[in-house]
């Protein structure tokens, strides 16, 4: 009888350490971090050795370059070859900007189901940022869909701090979409659920101006929880080479887009877009998109962006929507 029970204890140990084992695997995703690159030989170093200290040790690194003249490729190329355990050799982009750059990677088969985190080339990650992302995916429920991005910390071309980006205190929402993108590219994560949901927008993406907005709507669009964590976990480098940054240069270039429309581009480029997976949107955001759409084009006075559910992130930000709307640039 003695014996039976050792057995049983044995058994019982054996089956909590194996059920132990299954939950801290359920819990360590593999993250699959897609890098595009182009010309960014000069801070590449730094952010590949960003990744070797992550505390969440378990990714892949797939790198897609899109035509480089300097030696970013050969830098890949090495570290593929020193990590080949979890580093692919680079890809090569499709020439087409750094949203059509960034789809090309999810779109790829090996993405489906599976994690997904966004890197640019010139940043350095934190190393809690993964860590992080997981956990706080976790609480929100993991098996389904769910996005994470963060502020970041802005540097200066040589990595000393300036200061976080900022906090942004209205919610998040597709009205909010719509009209602003506040989840930064470089910080995002993907569950699988939201890595295919994703996926199967991107047939209906191939015009869209940056591949993190589109993020943000169809997440909001689709109903999705979205985190936008106030913890920083990327140092987020601001030189001349930066698609949009965050300096008083960037700042001015970003007023003259709202005033020379191309910032009214962006928005019909993204309608047009979600127009066509009206299908994974909830009924309220495809009747928005609708909405703006005619709005969009509609001759003589036209109601505020406000009165429509339309809202960006601060009261000045608001006001300048008003106005663009006013004077036909929106």
């Amino acid at each position: 009888m003695c014996d039976k029970l050792i057995n049983l204890d044995l058994f019982y140990i054996r089956a909590v350490q194996i059920a132990s084992t299954q939950i801290g695997k359920a819990r360590v995703p593999t993250l699959n971090i897609l890098m595009c690159t182009y010309n960014g030989g000069a801070y590449l170093e730094p952010q590949l050795q960003s990744l070797l200290a992550q505390d969440h040790a378990d990714w892949r690194l797939w790198s897609s370059d899109d035509g480089s003249e300097d030696d970013t490729v050969s830098q890949l190329t090495g570290f593929a070859a020193a990590h080949p355990d979890r580093v692919m050799p680079p890809l090569t982009g499709p020439g087409r900007g750094a949203a059509a750059h960034f789809l090309s990677l999810l779109a790829r088969p090996e993405m489906a189901g599976q994690w997904v985190a966004f890197a640019d080339q010139d940043d350095v990650w934190l190393p809690h940022k993964l860590a992080r992302a997981v956990d706080q995916l976790g609480q929100e429920g993991a098996i389904g869909p769910a996005v994470y991005a963060s502020r970041s910390l802005h540097t200066d071309a040589q990595g000393a701090v300036l200061g976080p980006s900022p906090r942004h205190a209205r919610a998040l929402g597709f009205g909010n979409a719509l009209v602003q993108n506040v989840l930064a590219g470089n910080t995002l994560v993907l569950t699988p659920g939201a890595t295919d949901l994703l996926r199967a927008t991107l047939d209906a993406a191939q015009d869209v101006p940056f591949h993190d907005w589109w993020v943000y709507l169809v997440a909001t669009g689709a109903g999705i929880p979205v985190i936008n964590d106030a913890e920083p976990g990327v140092l987020y480098r601001q030189h001349r080479g930066n698609l949009l940054g965050a300096g008083g240069r960037q700042r001015m270039g970003r007023a003259a887009l709202l005033w020379n429309g191309t910032y009214a581009r962006w928005i019909d480029a993204n309608i047009a877009a979600l127009s066509g997976i009206a299908g994974h949107l909830t009924p309220e955001a495809a009747a928005l998109t609708e909405t703006v759409r005619g709005w969009r084009t509609q001759s003589g006075r036209r109601v505020s962006p406000q009165a429509l559910g339309l809202y960006r992130q601060s009261a000045n930000g608001d006001r300048i929507l008003r106005t663009l709307a006013r004077l036909r640039r929106l």
